[in-house]
């Protein structure tokens, strides 16, 4: 007798143990129907231990991971064991609980399977669903929001004993296509090849539109890319004769996730979707990891060439002209860095972004500065320019040493006061707005003109208007396009502009492109253009001479 407490006490320490790395303890027969289950299912689901038994596992899944999910059940039926896969349940009320889940196949058990789920902290706040960003047309997932979605499904696949792979899909003359077919055929192909790719994709909602011609999936290696763009194919030609003239043509990675973070993924697949997009012949690698190898190495190679520009302030400004779009003259120019030598035609954007990701933006943007100084001083001696207005990000601004030298700077050049001024990015969050809101009017007193950039790009731009006194704002150009586009787009950009005045702030718009344009955003009441309309940049101001007001020296 004393034999059977000895083994209750042996079966509660195991649970207890169990408990330590599990909310909800799972047993799984063949068929996938829950045999057993231990855990707080009452407050997760909404339903007790009892009530699940003999119910589809799948059930107890968020239907946005029960595609998911099965291929890890089947994939792991071969290796006999899952190690910290990702998946959510389907708590009360449609809430979507994200967890990590592992176990293993038990033969002494009549194969069952052993599940241990904890619910994801780390993750999406409990309960709420994450929010993925797709393309209108086409039904995928913009490039972030797949490479993101990617990243997380492929691991946990990879984690089930699964082989994935990601590829890359060209569909050349599809953008010739479009424009012949009505909106209706239109939507259909591009929904229809979205279809396609989402059904075999990884979770079978894996799959994006990098661009107009451009898409990528995540799947196993048991599908076949050939055989995905035959399929494709045939949809353009069943929509219209012209379709015939569409090509697929695809390059399928390995993604050999193992050792590599989500953030690694994630990066290494944006990296190849931009150069596929570039140029499909231009992705040389057959793997995930040598993708991320060689941005490491771009990376430190990268870093390395931005800190000697730092160093020797071995750059070049440009000036793009910024009009009064009712006095047709040259209010002020931009101020934009631009790269020398064997990268003079690289764009500087990825090479800011990288500076503020490694925390070297202060320098970078204190480089600028009196680069762009130097550039004032110089033309003051050949006779009059407009301002000049440099870039300043998030990241800089909220750098005590950085403004303590800007400031020291500024106060050093007061003949310098209204020839140049500020335009603050939104590339890097502000957290501490009212410390900088004050430090941004001790620039102001001294007579130096501060913007806000990419205004309306995103909810911090209403944020940044609420708690920054600023001159001016310069609206983001999809803000622009959409407003040019359509009636809805001319009421909101004309209600913001207004807004805007009442707060005595001028507005500029950004990605002009022809005279109705300009009108266009004159009507709706902007005060400032920019755009290759008006000039694109240039290495020397003064070929706009012939656009300055003088009346303004």
């Amino acid at each position: 007798m004393a034999e059977q407490p000895r083994r209750r006490r042996e079966r509660e320490r195991l649970l207890a143990l169990s408990f330590c790395r599990a909310d909800l303890l799972f047993e799984l027969n063949v068929d996938r129907k829950v045999e057993y289950v231990l855990g707080a299912t009452e407050i997760m689901l909404g339903k007790h231990n009892s009530d699940l038994l003999g119910e589809n596992f799948l059930n107890i899944i968020h239907s946005d991971d029960q595609q998911l999910t099965t291929q890890m059940l089947d994939s792991a039926n071969h290796k006999g064991r899952l190690d910290d896969v990702r998946s959510s349940l389907n708590g009360i009320h449609n809430t979507k609980i994200p967890v990590i889940f592992s176990g293993y196949r038990v033969p002494d058990f009549d194969n069952h399977f052993f599940l241990a789920l904890k619910v994801d902290n780390k993750r999406a706040g409990f309960g709420k669903l994450t929010k993925l960003e797709k393309d209108k047309d086409s039904g995928l997932l913009e490039v972030e929001s797949f490479a993101q979605s990617a990243a997380q499904r492929v691991s946990s696949f990879i984690n089930a004993g699964g082989e994935a792979q990601v590829s890359l899909v060209k569909l050349n003359h599809l953008d010739d296509l479009l424009t012949k077919v009505g909106a209706t055929d239109k939507k259909k192909l591009l929904g229809e090849i979205g279809k396609v790719l989402n059904d075999h994709s990884i979770g079978g909602d894996t799959a994006s539109r990098i661009d107009g011609e451009s898409f990528s999936f995540v799947h196993s290696h048991e599908v076949d890319a050939i055989d995905i763009n035959d399929q494709i194919e045939k949809l353009a030609v069943n929509i219209h004769p012209d379709g015939k003239q569409v090509e697929a043509i695809s390059n399928t990675l390995d993604v050999d996730g193992a050792g590599m973070s989500e953030e690694q993924v994630t990066r290494a697949l944006i990296y190849t979707m931009q150069n596929f997009c570039e140029n499909e012949s231009s992705v040389k690698q057959t793997s995930i990891s040598q993708i991320l190898n060689t941005l490491m190495t771009n990376t430190v190679d990268n870093v390395t060439y931005i800190k000697d520009i730092i160093k020797k302030r071995d750059l070049d400004i440009h000036f793009m002209p910024i009009v009064h779009l009712s006095g047709g003259y040259v209010h002020h120019f931009e101020g934009l860095l631009r790269l020398r030598g064997d990268r003079s035609d690289e764009s500087p954007f990825n090479y800011v972004r990288l500076a503020e990701e490694v925390n070297i933006i202060c320098d970078l943007d204190m480089s600028v500065i009196k680069k762009t100084i130097d550039h004032i001083y110089s033309y003051k001696k050949k006779g009059f320019i407009p301002p000049i207005a440099v870039n300043l990000s998030g990241q800089s601004l909220s750098n005590e040493a950085f403004m303590d030298q800007l400031h020291l700077i500024l106060r050093n050049s007061p003949d310098i006061a209204g020839q140049l001024m500020f335009e603050i990015t939104e590339s890097a969050k502000i957290n501490d707005l009212p410390k900088v809101n004050n430090l941004l009017q001790n620039i102001r007193t001294m007579g130096f003109e501060v913007c806000l950039d990419d205004f309306g790009a995103g909810a911090a731009s209403f944020d940044y208007i609420n708690a920054l006194d600023v001159d001016g704002v310069k609206f983001d150009g999809p803000v622009i396009k959409r407003a040019y586009a359509s009636e809805r787009g001319h009421d909101l950009l004309r209600a913001m502009s207004n807004m805007c005045h009442h707060l005595n702030i001028h507005t500029i718009a950004e990605m002009i492109e022809d005279a109705p344009m300009a009108e266009h955003m004159q009507k709706s009441g902007i005060d400032y253009g920019q755009g290759w309309y008006f000039g694109k940049a240039v290495a020397d101001p003064l070929q706009f001479k012939h656009m300055f007001d003088y009346s303004k020296r």
